[in-house]
């Protein structure tokens, strides 16, 4: 009898087997389609690889004032979707590995919870101390909308052979704020209709007005505050400041959330609750004691690294460690062109200073000198990091470290930093705090 089975093999499912290995247990990963789950081949992997695509278009654009002549260029964009597909499948390969390496036995189709230690798959059935939901979340549509020729969500779309025209994103979020970044740097032109105030309306508000700003420069048009209304054919009806518009396109991204993957009458039966997504305790366990849900799944941060600390939750307790996971500080990146960092409180009760990477030797060496990192504090002590600019998905780091361990402002701006680095920025922006404080 395993000591878990896991269903499904995305970050959080991969990372549980791996730590259940290295405290003494055995795990099963059941996986009904590709190793790596939706990270790994329908998100984050493949949506990066095509990113750097778009980084390196952006950087060829702006090449004369590098002091680079590039005539001309053309975009091969089969070539650009069959490189994404090589890194997902390579990522994928890697994640076989790591659950080689931590022994857990890959059962490949669809599992079916029959009690709370027994789980079915292909008329087999499996049976394990515990049992641990890892199965994700998938693209939500609109109500009415189905994918088609003409609609897609990111799923489909990172699988088009050929590139579009024009391309109308139904979400100004960060995966249709990410897809505008990216289409547009190969010329499609791109259209945002965001329900919302601003883009990206979680983030710091100064954030969202940059990466407005930015969006525009790279060519997409926005409509914000638009209420979405119906699509035919490839043509969307909206309202915006009143008036009836239409915006029309040759394919139609909906990026309006994501959805945890789950079957109701499936927990019912089991007697594990739910809401949006699965409920757990902070120790991972659901309402059943030897059950636990880790990952999208429970509808918490969708984000691949919060998955892992779920996952290391559940497996210390699997394996008779009293574990529970602290989500006071977790850092997220939004890989728009260019990137958005952030950790922490940013809501603007505390007091913030802003410094622009136009002050930073490296960003300015770089010609990517648009863009700030914003902190807020109070007194000596980091409450919250923003960043957009150059690297931000590296820079937010030291942020969490800081926020997570209460390093004190006094301490950080103490700290050697390289010159010339993009890292000085943050260093910079804690100066301006401290003369503040």
């Amino acid at each position: 009898m395993y000591d878990a089975i896991i269903i499904g093999s995305g970050p959080a499912g991969y990372e549980c087997a791996r730590f259940i290995h290295e405290l003494g247990g055995t795990a099963a990963i059941i996986e009904k389609y590709k190793i790596g789950g939706c990270c790994t081949n329908y998100g984050c992997i493949p949506t990066k690889a095509m990113h750097a695509s778009a980084t390196f278009a952006q950087q060829l654009k702006r090449a004369k004032s590098l002091g680079v002549d590039v005539p001309s260029y053309t975009f091969n964009f089969r070539e650009i979707m069959e490189r994404k597909a090589r890194i997902a499948e390579e990522m994928s390969k890697g994640v076989s590995y790591i659950l080689n390496q931590a022994k857990a036995d890959v059962i490949q189709g669809e599992a079916k919870i029959k009690d709370a230690n027994t789980v079915i798959v292909e008329g087999k059935e499996y049976q394990a101390k515990n049992i641990v939901i890892a199965t994700g979340a998938k693209p939500r549509l609109l109500p009415g909308l189905e994918v088609n020729s003409a609609i897609m969500t990111s799923t489909e779309l990172l699988e088009l052979k050929e590139k579009p025209s024009s391309l109308a994103i139904i979400g100004g979020g960060y995966i249709g704020s990410e897809f505008a970044s990216i289409m547009s740097s190969f010329d499609i032109k791109v259209t945002i209709i965001e329900g919302m105030a601003r883009l990206v309306s979680v983030e710091d508000e100064d954030t969202s007005k940059k990466l407005h700003s930015m969006l525009q420069k790279l060519g997409v048009e926005i409509f914000l505050n638009a209420k979405f209304k119906s699509v035919e054919g490839g043509k969307i009806a909206f309202e915006h400041e009143g008036q009836e518009k239409n915006a029309e396109a040759d394919k139609i991204l909906v990026a309006v959330g994501m959805s945890p993957v789950f079957n109701k009458e499936e927990l019912d039966a089991v007697g594990v609750k739910y809401d949006k997504g699965i409920l757990v305790h902070k120790n991972m366990k659901t309402s059943v004691p030897n059950i636990y849900a880790i990952g999208d799944v429970t509808g918490q941060i969708m984000l691949a690294h919060y998955a892992y600390a779920q996952a290391e939750v559940a497996a210390k307790n699997i394996m008779g460690q009293k574990a529970e996971l602290d989500p006071s500080v977790v850092p997220s990146a939004i890989f728009t062109i260019p990137e958005i960092s952030s950790v922490g409180i940013r809501d603007g009760s505390f007091p913030s200073v802003k410094f622009l990477f136009s002050a930073n030797g490296k960003a300015q060496a770089m010609d990517e000198a648009e863009g700030f990192i914003k902190i807020y504090y109070e007194g000596d002590e980091l409450k919250g990091f923003s960043a957009i600019g150059p690297h931000a998905s590296d820079l937010v780091a030291e942020a969490a470290l800081a926020i997570k361990n209460k390093i004190p402002l006094s301490k950080i701006e103490e700290t050697i930093h390289v010159h010339p680095t993009l890292s000085e920025a943050f260093k910079g922006a804690v100066q301006m705090a401290l003369k503040k404080a």
